[in-house]
């Protein structure tokens, strides 16, 4: 006995949505683009600042479970006795007050934040720690 599924709803449409949830709509899409230019930034700085670089360790996520005490949201948690940074993206992406809105300056907010971020945990200025790199506000 032969069993056929329908992929079609009981009107006769198919799914209006992604039925493993919202989560799951384009799973890796913001998410990769992100973890990609931070993950291009922080190789650079391996490159050019070995021995600043050797066990810092970089986390992405999200959101941060709270706010600062100002109420600002944060874009980065440094954990200096661990040389260890968290990004969230969402305030990275969502905090960036852009005079052009494309491709480069979106890229551009996310590397100079990753470089201040990983700055703060080395305790270094972040024009020494990528004098080509670190552009704040181009």
């Amino acid at each position: 006995m032969d069993v056929v599924r329908r992929t079609r709803s009981r009107h006769g449409r198919s799914p209006r949505s992604d039925i493993r949830g919202i989560a799951a709509i384009g799973a890796g899409g913001r998410n990769l683009a992100f973890a990609d230019i931070a993950k291009d930034v922080v190789n650079y700085l391996c490159d050019v600042q070995p021995s600043l670089m050797h066990d810092i360790q970089v986390e992405m996520t999200l959101l941060p479970s709270s706010e600062r005490a100002d109420g600002v949201p944060r874009r980065w948690t440094a954990l200096r006795a661990e040389r260890r940074v968290i990004l969230y993206r969402l305030p990275i992406e969502r905090g960036a007050k852009l005079h052009r809105n494309d491709d480069w300056h979106r890229r551009n907010n996310i590397e100079t934040v990753v470089i201040e971020a990983i700055a703060d945990v080395i305790d270094i200025d972040p024009y020494e720690l990528a004098p080509n790199r670190y552009f704040p506000h181009a």
